[in-house]
């Protein structure tokens, strides 16, 4: 039996999805034909990389019906594949779009089974089960679920209750139930790409690659904990393995982007895979998020540096105590700026993660921020355009705003201090202001949508 996994408009299509990968691999594993169809690289789309805008239904829905034949196009590619079960990959930013084309898809042909899986379906399962084109959402760590949901519909053409999953039938919802997290991640299968049109990504000689799932902190407005339950790390001789692995299959790869929340959260992890690049001399570039450690220390930046790492985005997030102590961060801000000036040190480019307006941020702790970056400029390489705090779904700060007092709004950038004195506009002045001061010193500054426009200039669907 074929399945079909599913990417809608719009993801920023900076390369393959690596969740897809591994549900390709595994799936193929356990004898299921299996075809990509990463729809972003199909079409170009208005506002590419804009998530709040995509995340809005009156929006995507208006696009859909304004360009009903070309939507109607992309559903049947993907039936014409003749695979009987179809699983979308359920984001922000893509959500509202996989639902219009599974409703095309049930209206050709009702018998195929539609799968929703992605961070979506913890945050908001109600919405997209009601909807009548969806038969299943898996929650959480989707192979072994997805797995079974294919073994019962190909063995009674229909799914019932699964460990995982909540599903639909005959109009009546299953409620979810538990599955373990697979616990060994050395178990699973390299992430597959072959099925990903490679070339018609921004960075085609670049592959994303995992450390971990989970993250070892819980930041309070963080909802990571809603999809992994526990933080799992995989050996260094595992990743090593299958960073030779995909070098092999894709000679002209340039770098190994780390999709993770931190690809510094075990260091014991990256000391030994750096041991072990080293001693294979395998020459390739690595890098991606980072959390500020107060033991990544200069020695083993260098080590990184000289085994490939050549980025760290860090999640600083403020240059205020308060702010930091507020957001449980776990670190202080001089082991912050140890951390930057010792990547920078170790010739390792440094990037900086911001969030303005944080429950408690006054105009003093907004200061502090603008500080940091002013004194530590010749150091940092990219400041990433500041995000406006978020309350999104499930997080501590969105379950307990009474601890913050804030009063939550109609959306998760809505929301106010009780005081009055933290407000949508007001975070946006800060904004406006934070953005203006970095570029007065001369910083890059960089964002998905401005990317994307860049890139590809006014696109049109």
């Amino acid at each position: 039996m074929k399945i079909a996994l599913v990417l809608a408009p719009n993801l920023f299509k900076r390369g393959p999805l690596i969740g897809l990968a591994y549900l390709d691999a595994y799936l193929k594993a356990h004898d299921f034909e299996v075809e990509i169809f990463d729809l972003n690289t199909e079409i170009q789309v208005p506002h590419e990389g804009d998530e709040t805008l995509w995340g809005q239904k009156e929006f995507v829905d208006d696009l859909m019906s304004a360009n009903q034949g070309a939507w109607d196009l992309l559903a049947r590619k993907v039936l014409r594949s003749g695979a009987e079960v179809i699983g979308f990959s359920a984001w922000a930013s893509t959500s509202f779009a996989s639902l219009g084309l599974a409703r095309i898809m049930k209206r050709e042909d009702p018998k195929r089974l539609v799968v929703f899986g992605g961070p979506q379906c913890s945050f908001f399962p109600d919405e997209l089960l009601s909807d009548g084109s969806v038969d299943a959402l898996v929650f959480g760590e989707g192979e072994a679920t997805l797995l079974e949901l294919a073994r019962q519909y190909r063995a009674q053409g229909r799914v019932e209750s699964c460990p995982g999953a909540a599903t639909r039938h005959d109009g009546a919802a299953t409620p979810a139930t538990f599955r373990p997290e697979i616990p060994d991640l050395d178990a699973l299968p390299f992430p597959d790409f072959s099925g990903f049109p490679l070339k018609k990504y921004y960075f085609p000689n670049h592959l994303p690659i995992t450390f971990y799932r989970g993250c070892a902190r819980r930041c309070v407005f963080c909802n990571s904990a809603s999809i992994w339950k526990k933080f799992r790390s995989r050996s260094a001789r595992n990743i090593f393995r299958e960073m030779l692995h995909q070098k092999s299959l894709y000679p002209n790869l340039e770098k190994f982007e780390v999709d993770d929340t931190a690809l510094n959260l075990d260091l014991n992890v990256i000391s030994e895979l750096c041991d072990l690049m080293s001693a294979h001399d395998f020459k390739i570039r690595w890098g991606g998020a980072a959390i500020i450690h107060p033991d990544l220390g200069p020695e083993l930046l260098r080590k990184m540096g000289r085994a490939g790492c050549n980025s760290l985005a860090y999640g600083l997030e403020s240059g205020s105590q308060v702010v930091i102590d507020g957001m449980r961060k776990g670190f202080r801000i001089d082991a912050a700026e140890r951390n930057v000036r010792d990547t920078h040190d170790a010739g390792i480019g440094v990037d900086l993660n911001i969030v303005i307006g944080f429950p408690g941020e006054t105009e003093r702790e907004f200061q502090e921020t603008c500080a940091f970056i002013q004194r530590n400029r010749e150091f940092i390489s990219f400041v990433s355009f500041p995000s406006e705090c978020w309350v999104g779904n499930d997080t501590y700060l969105h379950t307990h705003p009474e601890d913050f007092g804030i009063v939550l709004g109609e959306s998760g950038h809505m929301w106010r201090s009780q005081d009055g004195t933290n407000t949508h506009e007001v975070r946006q002045d800060r904004i406006r202001r934070f953005n203006g001061m970095v570029s007065s010193l001369g910083l890059s500054q960089h964002n998905y949508a401005t990317e994307a426009a860049k890139r590809q200039g006014a696109a049109r669907l």
